[in-house]
C-alpha cells in the first residue's frame, strides 16, 4: 500500500515557523496571563514576585472586596443590557436592509453610493452630540443603540451573501405563495446563520467595548459604562479609596490586585462567549467577501 502521506521539503522551515508562532502567542499571552495571576496575589506576594506568573498562595481577597462594594455590578447590567439589546437591534437591522439592497430595484448604484460614504464622511463630535439633544438622547439609555443600528460595512458584506443566494429557491417560495417578509424570516436568515453568528459576535465585542459614548453624551452614573468605570479605575484613585474603604473583613489586598481583578471581570464575560462563535468567522467572512 502506498503511503499517502506528504512529507515536508522544508522540516528546518517548518519548525522556525512554529517556533517563532510559539513565541509571538507566548508574548501576547502573558500580560493577560499576568493579569488574571497577579489578581488572585496577596499584596506581600505581588510585591516580591517579579514575573507574576504563577501564584504561590492564592486568595481571593480582591474579589471579595469588589463584591462587597458592588459597584462594577451597576455599570456591568448597563454593558450588559447594552450589549444584549444592541448586538440583536443592529444584527437584525443590518441583515434587513442588506436583503432589502442586495435586489435589483431603480436607483440601486445610487443607494449603495449614498450608503458607501457614510463610511468616510463624519459630522464630528460636537454635531452629533446637537443632534443627540434634538432628538432626547443625551442621558438616555437609547443613545447607545439608535446611532449604530446599522454598520455600513457589515452590511455590504451581508449584502454580498445575500446577492449569491441561488434565486430558484425564493422563486419556489413565491410560488407556494410566500412574500418578501416571510422568504426572508424563513429562508433567507436560516441559511445565514455562519455569517451572522460572525458579524454578530463583532457587534458583540462592539457594544461591550461601549466608551466613547458613555463619556461625552452621559453624566448620569447609573447609565455610564463598565468601560469608563474601568478607565477611572485604573487612572484615577477615587473608584479605587471607595472599594477599598469598604468592611469586607478581608485581608491581604492591595489597590493593584484590586485594578487587576477588576480588568479579569470585566474581561471575562467576553472571552467566555468568544470560543463558542469563533468557528463560524472564517465560514461567515468568507461567504460575504466572494462578491462585491
Amino acid at each position: 500500500m502506498a503511503n499517502t502521506s506528504r512529507v515536508s521539503k522544508h522540516p528546518i522551515g517548518d519548525t522556525l515557523n512554529i517556533i517563532v508562532m510559539l513565541l509571538l502567542c507566548a508574548i501576547m499571552l502573558y500580560p493577560f496571563w499576568q493579569t488574571v495571576v497577579a489578581s488572585f496575589m496577596s499584596e506581600s506576594e505581588y510585591l516580591t514576585s517579579r514575573f507574576k506568573m504563577i501564584v504561590i498562595a492564592p486568595t481571593l481577597a480582591s474579589y471579595k472586596q469588589i463584591f462587597q462594594d458592588g459597584t462594577i455590578f451597576i455599570h456591568l447590567r448597563v454593558t450588559f443590557l447594552i450589549t444584549v439589546i444592541g448586538t440583536a437591534v443592529a444584527l437584525f437591522m443590518t441583515a434587513y436592509s442588506a436583503y432589502g439592497l442586495s435586489k435589483p430595484f431603480k436607483g440601486s448604484k445610487i443607494v449603495m453610493f449614498l450608503i458607501v460614504m457614510t463610511m468616510f464622511m463624519n459630522a464630528g463630535l460636537i454635531p452629533d452630540y446637537m443632534n443627540y439633544k434634538e432628538l432626547g438622547l443625551i442621558n438616555h439609555f437609547a443613545v447607545y443603540i439608535i446611532p449604530y443600528m446599522i454598520n455600513t460595512f457589515y452590511l455590504i458584506i451581508m449584502r454580498s451573501t445575500f446577492m449569491e443566494f441561488p434565486k430558484e429557491l425564493e422563486e419556489a417560495a413565491r410560488i407556494d405563495g410566500c412574500n418578501d417578509f416571510r422568504i426572508f424570516f424563513t429562508i433567507v436568515l436560516p441559511l445565514s446563520k455562519p455569517i451572522l453568528a460572525a458579524i454578530g459576535l463583532f457587534f458583540m465585542v462592539s457594544f461591550w467595548n461601549t466608551y466613547m459614548q458613555s463619556v461625552f453624551f452621559i453624566t448620569d452614573k447609573e447609565l455610564k459604562t463598565v468601560q469608563e468605570y474601568l478607565q477611572k479605575m485604573i487612572s484615577s484613585t477615587q473608584e479605587l479609596e471607595s472599594i477599598m474603604q469598604v468592611e469586607s473583613g478581608e485581608e491581604g489586598f492591595s489597590s493593584e490586585t484590586i485594578r487587576l481583578a477588576n480588568i479579569v471581570l470585566v474581561l471575562l464575560p467576553i472571552i467566555t462567549v468568544y470560543p463558542f462563535l469563533q468557528k463560524f468567522f472564517v465560514n461567515g467572512i468568507m461567504m460575504g467577501s466572494l462578491k462585491g
